[in-house]
């Protein structure tokens, strides 16, 4: 006998079977991925994976994809803002009075050490009269024990000694002035740097307060930052960021030290200071990007 074969329900089964396998099937992605890929009958979305929480800033330096404990990173948000390059240490030399400059012995460029003279001045005429004025506190100064003696007899009368008192004061007075400003007749070093420019030459006369020469200090240096001032919001010092310089190509690590005082009410900016440790060729004047990374505790900002 030959047997007979009910087609209807046969095919009703396979359909069943395939159906049993499509689920399995998104079963077994949605426990492979979980938080990334989710189904449902009529389609499939792709959700964004939970952010990472902490990131070192220097691997954004590249811009290339990098992972965190095997983990691609993705989620961690890069931030950049634009700063420039600056001495930790900068000052102006001027001359405190006028006087002849002998000698300027370093030029722009070179490097001098805390304590090294950068300038000195022709004071011979400041020394005379500093001769001049303590001769002077001294014959005022016998004039007053002279006084002093005699009032003893009450051979002289008290205003007498409180004038001749008076005077060796001021004479007094007046000597220590012009010794305070011999201290001027050479001016030293007040940090290690380099000299930027110098403006005077030796043989001309410098006016009191007249600009000589600008240094900057050498081995301290910062980077200056415009950032959006909604950063505030995360941004604080201690923050870590890479900085990459445009002149070399380098990347150094910094933290932020300062945030500026005032936003900018017009381009809703802030200025904020870093400092960075130095590697290669770094010189104040460059320029660059500072790249920042945002994790899950900075998603608001």
């Amino acid at each position: 006998m030959i047997p007979t074969f009910d087609w209807t329900r046969i095919l009703r089964h396979k359909l069943v079977l395939g159906s049993a396998a499509v689920g399995l099937a998104a079963l077994t992605l949605v426990v492979v991925s979980p938080g990334s890929t989710t189904w449902s009958d009529a389609h499939a979305s792709i959700a964004k994976a939970p952010p990472a929480l902490a990131v070192d800033p220097a691997v954004f330096a590249s811009g290339e994809a990098v992972t965190l404990a095997g983990t691609p990173v993705a989620a961690v948000q890069a931030v950049t803002a634009h700063g420039v390059v600056r001495a930790g240490d900068e000052a102006v030399i001027a001359s405190r009075m006028t006087a002849l400059i002998t000698a300027l012995p370093l030029t722009a460029g070179q490097s001098f050490s805390r304590g090294q003279t950068l300038a000195s001045f022709d004071c011979s005429q400041m020394k005379a009269q500093l001769q001049a004025a303590q001769a002077a506190a001294t014959a005022y100064r016998k004039t007053y024990d002279t006084n002093v003696e005699l009032d003893q007899y009450k051979a002289i009368g008290r205003s007498e000694v409180a004038v001749s008192k008076a005077n060796l004061g001021k004479a007094e007075a007046d000597a220590l002035a012009i010794q305070a400003g011999t201290g001027q007749c050479a001016i030293a070093a007040p940090f290690d740097g380099e000299v930027v420019e110098r403006i005077a030459h030796p043989h001309d006369v410098a006016a009191a307060g007249q600009p000589l020469m600008r240094i900057q200090g050498s081995g301290n240096l910062e980077v200056e930052l415009i950032v959006p001032s909604a950063w505030l919001t995360w941004l604080k010092p201690g923050t870590p960021f890479a900085f990459g310089i445009d002149e070399t190509g380098g990347t150094i690590d910094g933290h932020i030290t300062e945030l500026g005082a005032a936003v900018d009410p017009v381009s809703k900016t802030l200025r904020v200071t870093g400092h960075v440790d130095v590697r290669g060729t770094v010189l104040p004047g460059m320029s660059g990007t500072a790249r920042f990374a945002k994790g899950a505790d900075d998603r608001t900002a």
